[in-house]
């Protein structure tokens, strides 16, 4: 489906609550809102590094300035969650809008032991945003370190904990397929605001936020 051609205003990338997953999956999702620069970098131990740049071929949504895109990211919001949203924070190609990630950045292999019934995880190396900065919290970091993805200026939204819980119940309620007769009770029931899905929509709809955060910061190389 070519969606610029269904008239899309802009997209909203919902990874509150996502762990991650796999590096690769994080890498070619950005790539298609990126057409060039500096995805994310690892690091090892002996500090060498290896960067992964964007590809100009199949870029989506151009121009850039026309198309806005808002990643929604909360505390649960962790590993290839973090490298899709701080790739785009960093060249500006997206707002993020919620509350601070989790803060995991690390590179892990998973080894096989003998007996088969096992295995090591491994900690070999490290993820670092396009900008440099590092993403990985340790032990020991505090709240004012560098580390995780945090929303842009005025983006910050930090639910209740009752509003989290509203929005893991909206969520599963929305996979599960009902009668089409719907339930009174339910019918009743005040429907959940989103408050960070909310300030999303309004950032898709209001063009002169999405022009000023183009004069934000310049894009990470």
């Amino acid at each position: 489906v070519n969606l610029q051609k269904e008239g899309v205003k802009g997209l909203i990338l919902d990874v509150r609550n996502n762990p991650g997953g796999l590096l690769k999956a994080a890498v070619e999702i950005s790539d298609m809102f990126l057409s060039e620069g500096k995805i994310v970098s690892t690091r090892g131990r002996n500090q060498q590094e290896e960067v992964i740049e964007a590809r100009p071929e199949g870029t989506m949504f151009l121009p850039p300035e026309k198309y806005p895109i808002a990643v929604l990211i909360n505390r649960n919001s962790a590993s290839a969650s973090e490298i899709l949203a701080a790739a785009l924070q960093d060249h500006n190609r997206a707002v993020v809008i919620g509350e601070r990630s989790y803060g995991k950045g690390s590179v892990q292999n998973i080894i096989e032991l003998e007996n088969k019934s096992s295995a090591l995880k491994l900690t070999t190396a490290s993820y670092w945003r396009p900008s440099g900065k590092n993403i990985h919290r340790f032990p020991d970091s505090k709240e004012t370190d560098e580390w995780g993805v945090k929303p842009n200026p005025d983006y910050e939204i930090i639910l209740k904990d009752e509003e989290r819980l509203e929005l893991l119940l909206d969520r599963s309620d929305r996979d599960v397929v009902r009668d089409k007769k719907p339930d009174a009770k339910k019918a009743e029931k005040k429907p959940f605001v989103d408050r960070v899905l909310q300030k999303a929509v309004e950032y898709i709809n209001n063009p002169k936020e999405k022009a000023a955060l183009d004069n934000l910061q310049p894009r990470a190389s």
